[in-house]
C-alpha cells in the first residue's frame, strides 16, 4: 500500500473549475456516486476554495506579481485502494471508516504542519472511485523591503517547495507520517535521474540556463550580422554605379577644363 501525493501550480481561471468540481458542477460525474455526496467535506476559511483565497489575501496583504500567472498551489493526497478497503481493491467507491478516518486525520495533519495558515481549503472526496484529500495552497514568504517586511505569493520561494528537490522531500515527509498507518512511501525516481538531479545545484542550473541562453544570443547575433552584411552588399552594388558614374564625369570635366586652358593659351599667344 502506498502514498500518493500530486502537487500543481494554477491559476484563477483553474481555480474557479475547481471550485466548481468539488460543487459538482462541472466536468465527467461518471466517476463520482451522486448517493455518497454528502460525505464530502472541507475544513478552512471558506467552504469554497475559490472564496477562501481570496479571504486569505485579504486578510494577510498577501501581494502577488503580475508576472506569477500560477500563484496558488494545489496538492492531491490519496493512497491505494487496498489500504481503504483490504481484500476489495477493484470494488470502487468503497472504504472502511476504521482506515479512512486515521488517514484523515494524518493527513491534515501533516498539511497544516507543512504549509500553516497558507492552506486555506482542504476538502475530502468519499464519493468518488478511491478516497482523496484536496489542499489549496496560497504559499507565502516574507518579503524584507527597505522599510518594512512584507507577505509575497510564491510557489518557488515557500520554505516548502524552496529546495531543488522540494518535490521528492515533501513525498519522503508524507510518507513519514501516515507510515505507522502501514502506507509506504510511492516509487521513487530512477536512481540515475535521482543522481542526475541531487548533483546538480541551483546555481548549476541556473549557470546552465545563461550558458543555453547565450548560445541561443550568439546564433542570434550571427543572423543579424549575416543579415546586415547581405544588405551593406547590396547597398554597394546599388552605389557602385552611381560612384563610376560621378568618376566618370569627373575625368570629363578635367579633360574638359584642359582643353580650355589650352585653348585660351592659344589664343593669348597669338
Amino acid at each position: 500500500m502506498k502514498a500518493v501525493l500530486n502537487i500543481e501550480r494554477i491559476g484563477f481561471n483553474a481555480l474557479k473549475a475547481h471550485a466548481q468540481h468539488e460543487r459538482r458542477e462541472i466536468g465527467d460525474q461518471t466517476h463520482t456516486d451522486e448517493s455518497r455526496n454528502h460525505l464530502n467535506a472541507s475544513i478552512g476559511l471558506d467552504k469554497c476554495p475559490e472564496a477562501a483565497v481570496r479571504k486569505y489575501l485579504e486578510q494577510t496583504g498577501a501581494k502577488i506579481d503580475k508576472r506569477n500567472e500560477k500563484p496558488i498551489t494545489r496538492v492531491l493526497l490519496s493512497a491505494s485502494a487496498e489500504y481503504f478497503r483490504p481484500g476489495r481493491a477493484e470494488q470502487g467507491g468503497e472504504f472502511d471508516r476504521d482506515r479512512l478516518n486515521p488517514w484523515i486525520r494524518e493527513s491534515v495533519k501533516w498539511l497544516k504542519k507543512e504549509f500553516g495558515d497558507d492552506a486555506v481549503h482542504i476538502s475530502t472526496h468519499l464519493d468518488e472511485t478511491t478516497p482523496h484529500l484536496h489542499a489549496v495552497i496560497v504559499p507565502t514568504y516574507d518579503k524584507k523591503t527597505k522599510r518594512r517586511t512584507v507577505k509575497q505569493v510564491s510557489h518557488h520561494k515557500h520554505p516548502a517547495f524552496a529546495s531543488l528537490n522540494s518535490y521528492e522531500d515533501l513525498h519522503d515527509r508524507y510518507a513519514a507520517a501516515v507510515q505507522h498507518l502501514d502506507i509506504q512511501r510511492g516509487d521513487r525516481l530512477p536512481d540515475e535521474l535521482r543522481k542526475k538531479r541531487r548533483s546538480t545545484t541551483k546555481k548549476e542550473w541556473l549557470n546552465g540556463r545563461i550558458k543555453a541562453a547565450s548560445v541561443q544570443l550568439s546564433l542570434f547575433d550571427g543572423e543579424i550580422r549575416k543579415h546586415l552584411g547581405e544588405k551593406l552588399r547590396s547597398l554597394r552594388k546599388t552605389f557602385q554605379p552611381q560612384k563610376q558614374q560621378q568618376k566618370a564625369g569627373s575625368v570629363a570635366s578635367a579633360a574638359l577644363a584642359q582643353v580650355r586652358s589650352k585653348t585660351r593659351t592659344r589664343g593669348r599667344s597669338r
